[in-house]
């Protein structure tokens, strides 16, 4: 069993970051925390049910919910945008290391959510047993690569063939360079979706999840 409640964490100009935080009854050394994208929220399929699967692996999970649409982010330059999206996931992630001493750690994020791990993983002490899930990651941003390249931790790239965000050059080079795991769906866009088809669609969510799990547990 779970308890649900909110963490009081201050963001950006020391406004609230909007989370949900999932703490397992019994005792655990698992935590998980979980980054979504702009308009890929917490709720929807692969960040629920990778929730789900952290939370039946026994992790206190929690879920960053930023609702960047409501705060203009797209109106500012990159640069503030960064800003803001670091200023909201650095405390998030210090919140969650003070609920428990865990010994195991899992981050899991989507499309801008692999921004904010990238900044995280390389500038905070991190704990030794880190496991990393990029999903959807933006492979293109030059920055971010240099920061998967630089995390000692284990890795998950996982993309679709089809994503405007997904280039074979640079996972090769980032699975080759982390000795990551890489799981490809083929044709699937952003949100690792086959056009024209969704029981092919569901099936592809239903190995990402396996994969997530198989990487969580080897």
């Amino acid at each position: 069993m779970t308890s649900i409640n909110s963490l009081s964490i201050k963001g950006y100009n020391s406004e609230p970051v909007p989370n949900t935080f999932f703490k397992q009854d019994e005792e655990t050394k698992h935590g998980a925390i979980i980054f979504p994208g702009l308009g890929y929220t917490a709720h929807m399929p692969l960040l629920f049910y990778s929730r789900e699967l952290m939370l039946s692996l026994e992790a206190d999970v929690l879920t960053v919910e930023y609702d960047y649409n409501s705060r203009n982010f797209l109106a500012l330059d990159g640069r503030e945008r960064m800003q803001l999206l670091f200023a909201d996931v650095q405390p998030a992630w210090n919140a969650l290391l003070k609920q428990r001493d865990y010994k195991q750690i899992t981050f899991i994020g989507k499309s801008l959510g692999t921004r904010a791990m990238g900044h995280v993983l390389n500038c905070e002490p991190i704990p030794a047993s880190i496991d990393a899930v990029w999903l959807t990651p933006l492979l293109k941003d030059a920055r971010l690569r240099d920061q998967m390249k630089q995390f000692k931790g284990r890795s998950l790239f996982i993309s679709g063939t089809a994503d405007p965000h997904y280039d074979a050059e640079y996972m090769k080079e980032l699975q080759e360079a982390t000795r990551g795991q890489v799981v490809l769906v083929n044709e699937g866009d952003h949100s690792l979706n086959i056009k024209d088809d969704i029981i092919g669609s569901i099936r592809e969510l239903k190995k990402v999840i396996n994969s997530i799990k198989a990487f969580i547990t080897e």
